[in-house]
């Protein structure tokens, strides 16, 4: 595998490539279109991202549309990533990043969000 072979140098060199690419095709905080690029942007671990998706499953599956708002996913992530609790943007990135990847019952909800 390739990223084993990669030292600790060459990782930023891989990470800035990864952005510089999804820039060009329009990733930003406004329009994700990497959740794990995201995580990377923001120091969220795999093993973090990994639950907040779970986290946020839970959280469809326990409210209806109407009731969804984005304090319940703010709060979900602050549990398991503390130092997201001054990011309200990112919070919203990451509920567009799983809508539009991962979780497409998300999609409705993530689509009623002002920028």
């Amino acid at each position: 595998m390739v990223c084993m072979m990669i030292n600790e140098g060459d990782k930023r060199l891989y990470i800035d490539a990864l952005n510089e690419i999804a820039e060009h095709l329009g990733h930003s905080i406004k329009n994700p279109i990497s959740i794990s690029l995201l995580c990377l942007e923001f120091g969220i671990t795999n093993d973090q991202k990994g639950k907040i998706y779970v986290a946020f499953n839970q959280i469809l599956q326990k409210y209806s549309f109407d009731d969804l708002e984005v304090k319940l996913f703010k709060d979900a992530v602050i549990d398991i990533v503390p130092e997201m609790d001054k990011y309200d943007n990112v919070i919203k990135a990451l509920i567009k990043a799983f809508a539009e990847n991962l979780i497409f019952d998300l999609l409705p909800f993530a689509r009623t969000m002002d920028d």
